[in-house]
């Protein structure tokens, strides 16, 4: 029986060892690298959200204070047609929408702005490509407009408690008046 190869008859001696190791651990020295200048780099930009106070969910949106929705227009959420046009204001709060049920015209822009006074709640328009996560004291706004009469089931796509299942409001799309 012959003896196993030595690692030297193999190849795997201490120099060809000493550079793979050499090679990782520089490699791994400049993905560490890299991985410092990036978060510098977010923080520097403001999409680093703990810096910036809010990050991604805060741009090209408003802030409120949840404890002062009475001075905001969401002290009296619905439907508003102001000199913009239709705008349906909802605050999300533990496992409910308010308003309830929202009549709206069809073929008519809605712009919606939503907003939670307590948790993260989430705001889906069944069968559509609305979805947005509600942060308290954040503004979520976006334009919709429905095309067909009928209803919209929102739900709430963000667990926000035992009564989560429960959250959801309904759009009402009426046919636009001629």
């Amino acid at each position: 029986m012959a003896p196993p190869p030595s690692p030297a008859a193999s190849g795997l001696d201490h120099r060809t060892l000493e550079t793979w190791e050499t090679i990782w651990g520089g490699l791994s020295l400049v993905l560490v690298w890299l991985l410092f200048v990036g978060v510098i780099a977010s923080m520097i930009s403001g999409t680093f959200p703990q810096l910036s106070g809010g990050g991604h969910a805060a741009v090209g949106r408003g802030r409120i204070d949840p404890a002062q929705l009475e001075v905001t227009p969401f002290a009296r959420p619905g439907l508003v047609r102001t000199a913009q046009g239709l705008e349906l204001y909802v605050v999300a709060r533990s496992f409910t929408f308010t308003p309830a049920v929202v009549h709206v015209p069809a073929d008519t822009p809605i712009t919606v702005h939503v907003t939670s006074v307590d948790v993260v709640h989430g705001f889906q328009v069944t069968g559509t490509t609305i979805n947005d996560e509600i942060l308290p004291g954040h503004v979520a706004s976006f334009t919709v407009t429905f095309r067909h009469p009928g209803a919209q089931d929102v739900i709430c796509n963000e667990y926000c408690g035992a009564g989560h299942h429960t959250m959801m409001t309904r759009f009402i799309v009426d046919p636009k008046e001629n």
